[in-house]
């Protein structure tokens, strides 16, 4: 089933048409539940995003399926044992995107530190039954010795033990674009980079759809909807202040900082979850993956452009500071950072509460006057739990009006590319696809690469070979490529550099080479004029400029 720009057009030409019984405004995680959840149900479902589908905060996330270990500390059971158990039923529905690993917390004895060794062993015993964990992944604790021996370049001084516990690595874009896919193949009418800038009213002044906006051609239209949702993320409240009446604002936008460097620069073995040492009751992610290692995240009270959430120096020197005052001989300065994010977490406010590393990640659902509902908050792990939130409250509005839909439960749904026989075996899947790959060139680690980024959707990949010849490239880039073009709704580089694939943020040396193919390639599938050329070379060079953070560095 083909996903590509020409479906996009139909999608558009269909909103024009037809009524919807559900509008979605937002292709975050969120929002790319709902739409799975409605269109499983065979509810008449779109969803629409002035960005690309993950733009905002789904891409740009610590890239985990955590349960949210820390907010323990905050006594914040409820939400914690929820979110963990949901990490299982992703890694069941999308064992290509998120896998279990032990990860290490070592507990240090300094001012400020979040866990001493008894009080680590108690919440890590309570993350262990609250997520329901089974024996095999229990956590375990060790002395300091053998942290040393897992993890050697730990600093030494202060540390007294360390616990092993699961959690599941992830890569969020990928999450929300398979959600999204699998939405597409259920039925939905999906549309990336199309906005919606007013609301459309009927003679009780209850909302009956949007006046939407394509945002690459800037023609606007109408879409009806029966209900509207709003799960827009740190958009929330711009979306729900469209309407006549004004409303209080619920958003309490903080941004969370990424930084990328070399694996030999920042060599660990695995995930570390550890204190900054900066006596600040924060802690940090240290994240191998690939040749390379990624570290953060800061927790920041943010006013700004939402839309792209700048960097700061202060970020950096918080960061940095506290990776090299956490590991033995590491001296990182801005130099060594390859690349970067910035996204924003769409906390709800908390009236008792200006600390944002203590404002709950739990969500919430409000309903406006005129029939606007609106979905915040929460995390990326939750994502299919508040779908099925956010459904209580449509429903409920549905009984009013006598109308009915079909039950689901989204737990046994696997996520496109997901069907694997065995999702607790996912390297058997991957070795079994080894072979296919190479017969058409690949090396076995790029095969491996792309069974594993795909699940069961490397064989469509790979049947676009010979669309993938045809581009000026290396063939795993080419194959990925023709695949996010017919498959993925990529419109533009940066959709395929930065959520397609990771190319912007793990192997960003590798654009300078395929920058230009990937443009011609663009160029050609998507009849570009000469100044749309121009217009997303330029895009992409301020992009990645950006993001390897060219404005801070020295020669």
């Amino acid at each position: 089933m083909t996903w590509s720009a020409r479906t996009r057009s139909e999608n558009i030409k269909s909103f024009k048409e037809n009524k919807l019984d559900l509008l979605i405004i937002g292709g975050g995680v969120t929002g790319a539940g709902v739409a799975l959840h409605g269109a499983a149900r065979n509810i008449q479902t779109g969803l629409i995003d002035m960005q690309d589908f993950a733009g905002g905060t789904s891409s740009r996330s610590t890239k985990l399926v955590h349960g949210g270990l820390r907010y323990l500390k905050q006594f914040d059971v409820e939400l914690v044992a929820d979110v963990a158990k949901e990490r299982t039923v992703i890694g069941k529905n999308a064992p290509h995107i998120a896998q279990p690993s032990y990860m290490l917390m070592p507990v240090y004895d300094e001012t400020g530190a979040s866990f001493n060794k008894f009080t680590a062993e108690v919440v890590l015993h309570l993350y262990d039954y609250l997520a329901e964990v089974d024996e095999e992944w229990a956590h375990y604790m060790v002395e300091k010795e053998e942290v040393l021996k897992a993890e050697p370049s730990l600093k030494e001084a202060d540390l007294n033990a360390g616990g092993f516990y699961l959690d599941y690595t992830n890569d969020d874009a990928r999450l929300t674009i398979e959600t999204i896919k699998k939405a597409h193949e259920y039925g939905a009418i999906i549309a990336n980079y199309v906005k919606a800038v007013d609301f459309l009213y009927d003679d009780q002044k209850q909302i009956k759809g949007i006046i939407a906006k394509d945002m690459l051609t800037e023609e606007e239209f109408e879409i009806e909807a029966g209900i509207v949702i709003n799960a827009a993320g740190p958009w929330s409240d711009e979306v729900r202040n469209h309407k006549d009446a004004q409303t209080e604002q619920k958003m309490f936008p903080t941004k969370g900082v990424h930084f990328v460097v070399s694996h030999d620069k920042l060599p660990i073995n695995r995930t570390i979850y550890t204190d900054t040492g900066q006596d600040d009751n924060r802690m940090i992610f240290v994240i191998p993956r690939g040749n390379k290692t990624y570290f953060g995240t800061t927790d920041t009270p943010f006013e700004g452009p939402y839309e792209d959430p700048e960097i700061t120096e202060e970020d950096i020197d918080y960061l940095l500071k506290a990776i090299n005052h956490r590991f033995e001989g590491i001296h990182l300065t801005v130099n060594d950072l390859e690349s970067s994010w910035a996204g924003l977490r769409p906390l709800i406010q908390d009236e008792n509460n200006s600390d944002p590393s203590g404002i709950s990640r739990g969500h919430d659902i409000f309903v406006e006057e005129d029939g606007l509902i609106t979905i915040a908050g929460g995390k990326l792990t939750d994502y299919r739990r508040m779908a099925e939130d956010a459904f209580r409250v449509i429903d409920e509005k549905w009984k009013e009006a006598s109308i009915s839909f079909d039950s689901v439960d989204t737990k046994s749904i696997p996520l496109s590319g997901g069907d694997v026989s065995d999702p607790n075996n996912f390297q058997a899947f991957i070795e079994s696809k080894r072979e296919k790959g190479t017969a058409l060139g690949l090396t076995e680690e790029e095969a491996d690469s792309l069974a594993d980024w795909y699940g069961t959707n490397v064989d469509t990949v790979y049947e676009m070979v010979d669309k993938a010849k045809s581009y000026d490239m290396p063939l795993k880039d080419a194959l990925q490529l023709a695949y996010a073009l017919e498959h993925e709704m990529a419109l533009t580089p940066e959709d395929f550099f930065a959520r397609r694939t990771d190319t912007l943020l793990f192997a960003i040396d590798k654009m300078e080479a395929l920058k230009e193919p990937v443009l011609d390639a663009f160029e050609k599938e998507l009849n570009w004029s000469k100044e749309d050329r121009e217009f997303w070379n330029q895009q992409l060079n301020d992009r990645m400029a950006e993001t390897s953070l060219q404005q801070f560095k020295y020669n």
